[in-house]
């Protein structure tokens, strides 16, 4: 009776450590799935963060999930954050390898077909109620195999 009271004890104690473990820091998380998988130029992907309290000591990260239909080996994103009253804080052109340019081996993390590339947006001032807003800048208008793009903004350890 007693070793299943410390069964018990050690299970939950490990489950709270999984939990507050895979945290790593982050305050804000969101993927936007793209439609039949494919990025139209005109498409802009937009994240309104309004829900952070303290802008300070913040880094952000984009994450673009693809598959092995993507034709390149690299994708370019023009990268604007806006403030609350539209202003725009940064405005960048993005170079992310997603593929090995030597042998076409795909660079993010996962398996299979499917992988997610992050890659640290410059620019180290985030605003409460910020707007990222990301546009596929490739010189094809449609581009398969993107599955979803993802902001992610974590405490700076």
């Amino acid at each position: 009776m007693k070793s299943k009271s410390v069964l018990a004890t050690a299970l939950i104690l490990n489950l709270f450590w999984v939990i507050t473990a895979c945290n790593n820091g982050r305050v804000y998380e969101s993927f936007q799935e793209l439609e039949a998988l494919k990025w139209v130029v005109s498409d802009t992907v937009s994240f309104n963060v309004d829900s952070l309290e303290d802008s300070s000591g913040l880094s952000s990260i984009l994450s673009i999930r693809y598959d092995d239909k993507y034709e390149y080996n690299n994708l370019y994103v023009r990268y604007l954050l806006r403030d609350s009253v539209n202003k725009v804080l940064v405005d960048s052109l993005l170079n992310i390898h997603l593929f090995d340019p030597k042998t076409g081996k795909p660079l993010g993390q996962g398996y299979g077909n499917r992988r997610i590339r992050y890659d640290t947006l410059p620019g180290d001032v985030i605003q409460p109620n910020s707007t990222f807003q990301f546009i596929q800048y490739m010189r094809k208008d449609t581009l398969t195999g993107i599955e979803s793009v993802g902001l992610k903004i974590n405490e700076v350890q």
